[in-house]
């Protein structure tokens, strides 16, 4: 029982920061969210529009309608879905971490070595991380119950749990099967992405609904929260996560520590491409991560552009809805210029995450010690960190490209009047935000390289969200002003505001070159 809690408090461990910064993300959303509705549709009649809106056709494509007009039901409508997507990521990226992470180092057979099974050192593992998934839930749940029907709340909050708790099994059955961390992230990535479609392909029609009962996305439109509350709904993801953590630790028995069932070692002979030096090595590495990343971004540029019409079509029928946007800072003058700027906007969040996440990929190898194995070498530190500063710059360019040509291939198929200079003007203007949380990650990286993940990531969500409800909410000019976000011109309904760009690609600079000179200075940090 002993060696058992040890595992339990070594897992913990090892995922208690993410943790925690994922629940303050989370609770601080949700929070806003509903201030945002409430101070936004405050009557019955303004909630009504919402409810229209969200009978749009091309929008039930990503969104069912909500499930009621109440704020929770318009805000588990809203958010819903995209907690749920965070939330399945993370558990995703931290299952994979622990279950595999640790093995493909060898630090897992130091467990192994003593009275443990692999059997009973995976159960503990996945008994600490469906924990995680509870708590999680408890948060969402809670948080909702303060300002919304705690019948509802409880609901919404049990099937996000349920949600992160069955992408916890399909993890770890993952592990079993593939042979590295790298497959289990891969493969759990399509579940997750194949979730998604077929939540798109269920609400393409009525006919289809029925589908939703076979992707966890779906589950939550099924349960109607705050709505019809189907509690009986919650059963599926509960037993669904219960079969898949039976079977990885069914799995674990039958395969050697270090090992798969299948996908074993590649017997093909290596290429030695994009091989000659640290930069060209970590381009290749994480080659295949960005062209992942830049296909969600087209995709999510394709569906936002596709929707350009629709929307002009709702508020050409529809003067008082012309005046919420209005009130929340969305040009009705110039529609399809100011959707752009908003879309941009998000895309320009999404590329700060992968900034920050791919600077993280340099702490993860100094962590793992294999930053070792080339400083060792005549390689400075400031050409290796420098190598994997300028190859972040160069994805996030990638990506603002991907995610400007999704929007306007997007607005081309539904005949909508976009460019594609003011679809890619729209993106690219963002990217000096991401250069600032480049920097700040960089500062981190060589002064608190533990948290040059958690930390960023926060403050990238965190300003992100500041700039979208407070000038919504009337929070303090002094407050506001902190988001770098809020610093951008809507392009391209206004020109870049290229002081501002400039002042935050300065800020950038100064925290990258403070940040490789400390990591010139610190002591390699492993785990």
């Amino acid at each position: 029982m002993a060696e058992t809690l040890t595992v339990v408090r070594l897992t913990a461990r090892l995922v208690r920061r993410g943790a925690l910064v994922l629940l303050v993300c989370l609770v601080a959303y949700l929070l806003v969210e509903v201030r945002v509705f409430e101070v936004t549709y405050p009557d019955q009649a303004s909630r009504d529009l919402v409810v229209r809106l969200a009978q749009d056709p091309v929008l039930q494509v990503f969104q069912a309608e909500p499930a009621a007009t109440s704020i929770g039901a318009l805000v588990v409508w809203d958010a819903g879905w995209l907690l749920q997507v965070v939330v399945g990521v993370w558990m995703v990226v931290a299952t994979a971490r622990v279950l595999r992470g640790d093995e493909d180092a060898g630090r897992t057979e130091l467990m192994l070595a003593g009275k443990l099974s692999p059997r009973r050192v995976l159960t503990a593992q996945l008994g600490t991380l469906l924990t995680v998934a509870v708590l999680i839930g408890v948060a969402v749940g809670g948080t909702l119950a303060l300002r919304t029907d705690i019948g509802g709340a409880a609901l919404q909050g049990a099937v996000v749990a349920g949600f992160g708790a069955t992408y916890v099994g399909a993890t770890a059955v993952l592990a079993q099967v593939a042979g590295s961390r790298g497959r289990v992230l891969g493969a759990a990535s399509l579940l997750l992405g194949g979730a998604y479609l077929l939540r798109m392909v269920a609400g393409s029609g009525v006919d289809r609904h029925d589908l939703a009962w076979l992707t966890p996305l779906g589950w939550s439109d099924r349960l109607q929260a705050y709505g019809d509350n189907h509690v009986a709904v919650l059963l599926l993801p509960f037993a669904v996560a219960a079969v898949l953590t039976a079977s990885a630790i069914l799995l674990r028995g039958l395969r050697d520590s270090g090992g798969a069932l299948v996908g074993g070692p590649s017997t093909h002979r290596s290429s030695s491409v994009w091989l000659g030096g640290p930069a060209a090595f970590a381009w290749r590495a994480n080659l295949g991560v960005l062209t992942a990343w830049a296909s969600a971004l087209l995709v999510f540029g394709g569906v936002s552009g596709t929707l350009i019409r629709s929307m002009e079509t709702f508020l050409a029928a529809d003067e008082s809805y012309r005046q919420l946007l209005a009130a929340m800072g969305i040009s009705t003058e110039n529609l399809t210029g100011g959707y752009v700027a908003m879309t941009a906007n998000i895309l320009g969040a999404a590329i700060c995450l992968y900034v920050v996440w791919r600077l993280g990929h340099a702490r993860a190898e100094e962590a793992a010690e294999l930053a070792d194995n080339l400083l060792v070498r005549p390689v400075g530190r400031w050409r290796w960190l420098g190598g994997h500063v300028a190859l972040t710059a160069a994805g996030a360019v990638v990506l603002a490209l991907a995610g400007g040509s999704g929007m306007w291939l997007g607005a081309r198929l539904a005949s909508a009047d976009l460019s594609l200079a003011h679809a890619l003007a729209g993106v690219v203007n963002v990217l000096p935000v991401a250069a600032v949380m480049a920097g700040l990650a960089v500062l981190l990286l060589g002064l608190l390289p533990r948290l040059t993940v958690p930390v960023a990531a926060s403050v990238a969500v965190l300003t992100y969200v500041l700039a979208l409800v407070g000038p919504a909410l009337s929070w303090p000019d002094l407050v506001v002003d902190v988001s770098p976000f809020h610093h951008l011109e809507a392009v391209p309904v206004d020109p870049p505001g290229l002081a501002a760009a400039a002042v935050m690609v300065a800020v950038a600079a100064v925290m990258t070159l403070t940040g490789l000179a400390r990591f010139g200075r610190r002591d390699l940090v492993g785990a």
